[in-house]
């Protein structure tokens, strides 16, 4: 028995493609002899000249002889599944004894009539067409005429998909093209597929769901605010965790250097900017102008912040930081004075200044009449009477410094013990475990005072008095811990405190900037000048020199206001 080629093709036969198909048929009938010619048909064709192999992919590929060559030694190679020969009929395995043959792994593609003659245009010679006429549509902006086979066709940009380019086929299917075209870059403003999103805006313990649309542009904007808002380094876009957890985040965001959102930062500083200063240009009202002025540590160059603050219409606290600007040295006071014009008449505010708040160095007060001179007196309220003021928590500060360096050897031994427990690790552990022992509230930490922060040497003594039972447990235990206080150092520490607690709090007060304090400011400087009068008869000589030296603080900056606290 012979192996046909109908029954290992049985059911996968492809359609016939040319006139050398039924050639191929004829030639397979004669060499299977009578008992296959009826299967014949179902024979695998031949491939047609000048064209590939039909695509049938078959585990095992071989030659057919060619029976009407008489020539034994001659062949012509005809690509077919495996076929005996008659003269090795004899040798051939019947077909009950063969090995069934895997026809699941038999897999055809056909080509279908619309890709053959896709295929055909592709390979025919194409010639570009100018047209006679302006094309008035834009899609042809995106397409060009070509003449293929005398046939006008409309050759996309992008694909090179020939259309019919014929006037009577119109330009809509053109349009249909370039929606689906996987290579057309469609315009920001096309519609794209959106995805839900639970809604950030949730109310009474409800979750919202809507519709959310990526946008790398609307990231990028939020990637820089990022940055801002938390004073990321702008290096943070280069680490490699970051990439990974935002290419797992959104896999669509294309995510920049630090030199393009430095760019997009300033882009957007920029329009913010000219926002405010258009603002500012309609502001009505008149704006007090606060400075302040520092070298910095690690670079040693100096720079200057200034801040505009005003009451808007509906009666809020508004504060803008005009500018942040290095300020070469030397830092005179015309120097000063010029930079703080310019960012003035840059924000439309010459003529729009109430008061300038400054500290008390000295080049700040020399800066006061140049600016009233570049500004012009009919500007300035009161013709600039009221120009200059002074900032209230630096007078306080400065009153606090001299008193502290009265007090210096009253309370050094709470200072000394308080490095004592805090110099070391183990030093530290034992005085908690006698605070635990104790049961005193540990919520406050044991810290050092700065000697240029007041309110530093406030807090350190605020927060001894409450391990005062710790100390004296500890002064008994300890034999090293020499400098312990006495009852008489934690009686007067306990005064010292009271009294400072007054310019803590006001000084906290005077510091607050979500609120107006022009409101508040008089009360407050008139309690502390009548507490200042109580503690010099007080009986203590300490305390009583303490506030000689707070008065003489106090009458040096704010002795314009003696007559009317009488």
């Amino acid at each position: 028995m012979l192996t046909s080629a109908a029954a290992m093709t049985k059911s996968t036969r492809p359609t016939p493609r040319s006139a050398a198909t039924g050639e191929a048929q004829r030639r397979s009938s004669r060499f299977l002899g009578n008992a296959d010619a009826s299967n014949s048909s179902a024979t695998t064709q031949a491939p047609a000249a000048g064209r590939p192999s039909p695509r049938l992919l078959q585990p095992s590929i071989s030659t057919i002889l060619d029976p009407l060559d008489s020539t034994a030694g001659s062949s012509s190679l005809v690509t077919a599944p495996t076929l005996t020969s008659p003269q090795h009929e004899a040798d051939e395995v019947p077909v009950s004894q063969a090995e069934p043959m895997n026809t699941d792994s038999v897999v055809i593609e056909e080509d279908s009539e619309e890709d053959e003659a896709q295929e055909e245009e592709n390979e025919a010679e194409e010639v570009v067409v100018r047209p006679r006429r302006k094309l008035t549509s834009p899609v042809w902006k995106e397409f060009k005429k070509v003449k293929v086979k005398n046939m006008m066709k409309a050759k996309c940009n992008w694909c090179s998909k020939k259309l019919g380019g014929e006037t009577r086929n119109g330009t809509k299917h053109l349009l249909d093209h370039l929606k689906i075209c996987p290579y057309c870059k469609r315009p920001a403003d096309t519609k794209k597929q959106t995805s839900l999103r639970y809604s950030s805006n949730v109310q009474g313990g409800k979750v919202a769901v809507e519709n959310y649309t990526f946008n790398q542009d609307v990231a990028r904007k939020a990637l820089g605010s990022m940055i801002l808002v938390h004073d990321y380094p702008l290096s943070i876009v280069d680490h490699i965790g970051f990439r990974k957890f935002v290419s797992a985040l959104q896999p669509l965001f294309k995510i920049v250097r630090r030199n393009t959102i430095r760019s997009d930062i300033l882009d957007s500083y920029k329009i913010e900017k000219k926002r405010a200063i258009n603002y500012m240009e309609k502001n009505k009202s008149r704006v007090a102008i606060t400075i302040d002025m520092w070298t910095s540590e690690h670079q040693k160059r100096g720079y200057m912040a200034i801040t505009a603050h005003f009451v808007d219409e509906s009666w809020k606290l508004q504060s803008y930081i005009m500018r942040f600007i290095y300020v070469p040295a030397p830092h005179t006071a015309r120097v000063i004075a010029e930079i703080l014009h310019d960012a003035l008449v840059e924000w439309y505010l010459e003529d729009k200044v109430s008061t300038l708040t400054v500290d008390n160095a000295t080049t700040n007060d020399a800066c006061i009449p140049i600016l009233e001179n570049l500004i012009g007196p009919s500007k300035l309220m009161l013709g600039g009477k009221l120009l200059h003021m002074r900032c209230c928590a630096h007078i306080l500060n400065l009153i606090v410094k001299d008193v502290l360096d009265v007090l210096e050897e009253s309370i050094e031994k709470i200072r000394d013990s308080v490095a004592f427990w805090t110099s070391t690790p183990k030093r530290i552990e034992n005085f908690q475990e006698v605070a635990k022992m104790l049961k005193v509230d540990q919520s406050k930490k044991l810290s050092l005072d700065v000697k240029t922060r007041w309110n530093s040497t406030y807090f350190m003594l605020s927060v001894a008095l409450c391990y005062k039972s710790v100390f004296n447990r500890l002064r008994q235990r300890e034999k090293t811990f020499t400098c312990a206080p006495s009852d008489d150092d934690w009686k007067f520490c306990g005064e010292v405190c009271d009294r400072l607690k007054l310019f803590a709090d006001i000084t906290e007060i005077f510091s607050g900037t979500q609120y107006v304090t022009a409101n508040i400011y008089f009360p407050k400087i008139c309690e502390i000048k009548m507490n200042i009068r109580k503690w010099s008869k007080c009986g203590n000589e300490i305390i009583e020199a303490m506030s000689d030296a707070m008065s003489a603080k106090f009458d040096k900056y704010w002795s314009d206001i003696q007559g009317l606290m009488g």
